[in-house]
């Protein structure tokens, strides 16, 4: 287990202790794979791996690489010791699967000319704070828009994350623990027009409750 980075590109950084057993395999072979878990506890999560070859980053790369690695993950004092040196893994392929037993509901592959011509979802940036928002003022009203999309009457609803095309939630049914995706009726553009597809569907759950 590693942690990691993203270069520019979203080519992914690592980190890696010539003491380490993968820093030795690496050395016979530079090919590798990165397997990145949404949620490392839920097996039913969002599964990425990253298909590709592992190369020490050159000496003119590597404050920048270091810089990349520390905004995201600040307390690494570590990469500095002696023994520790910087690896980017430059994608050959990308696959993914919804979850164990899943993959014919949710898999499939990107190519690595696919994978860098990917961007950011714009409203990632907005997740917890939407997110954390709702939660804790609009409980119901969750609730509500996911009994009306999925006709299933949940116990409960919080929302995980947003992005532009919908909301992924947390809910209870009949003491089961479910994770639901809900989508929006159409690409949410910003922040604020997220907020307006909220409306949108509850006024739509409750018009029809």
């Amino acid at each position: 287990m590693v942690d990691f980075a993203c270069d520019q590109d979203g080519s992914p950084i690592l980190a890696v202790s010539s003491l380490a057993v993968h820093s030795k395999n690496l050395a016979g072979s530079t090919k590798c794979s990165l397997l990145v878990a949404k949620d490392p506890e839920d097996r039913r999560d969002t599964v990425i791996t990253v298909y590709g070859d592992a190369t020490p980053v050159p000496d003119e790369e590597k404050d920048a690489v270091r810089t990349a690695y520390l905004r995201r993950h600040p307390e690494a004092f570590w990469v500095d010791f002696g023994d520790f040196r910087f690896l980017h893994i430059k994608p050959k392929a990308v696959r993914y699967v919804s979850g164990v037993a899943t993959a014919i509901l949710g898999s499939g592959e990107f190519s690595a000319a696919e994978f860098k011509e990917a961007k950011v979802d714009p409203i990632s940036q907005f997740s917890a704070p939407i997110a954390g928002h709702m939660n804790k003022d609009h409980a119901d009203d969750t609730k509500l828009i996911v009994q009306h999309s999925t006709s299933v009457k949940v116990d409960f609803a919080s929302i995980l994350d947003v992005d532009s095309l919908g909301i992924n939630v947390k809910a209870g049914y009949d003491g089961t623990v479910l994770k639901l995706r809900i989508p929006f009726p159409r690409r949410a553009q910003d922040r604020k027009d997220v907020k307006t597809l909220i409306v949108e569907m509850l006024q739509a759950a409750k018009a029809s409750s």
